[in-house]
């Protein structure tokens, strides 16, 4: 206990609260991250069309079609 005042009053507060008199911190903000989906981030953005599209992606809808033209096809009991 400091008697001649040099120590730390009684009635002061203490313990950290220089930062509460100062303003709010500001929001933190958001980083989108371009993997994940814009509506799971709660925004939207145009789509945006890059001309043709790749050729696995032509290559695997033909694929797809045909297995479903074979199974119409050949499957039992059709």
């Amino acid at each position: 206990m400091a008697v001649n005042g040099d120590g730390p009053d009684e009635d002061s507060s203490g313990g950290g609260s220089a930062a509460a008199d100062g303003p709010p911190p500001p929001p933190p903000q958001r980083a989108v991250d371009p993997v994940v989906a814009p509506t799971l981030l709660g925004t939207r953005h145009p789509v945006v069309h890059r001309g043709r599209p790749r050729w696995t992606t032509v290559g695997l809808i033909l694929v797809f079609t045909a297995a479903l033209i074979l199974y119409l096809a050949l499957r039992p009991g059709g």
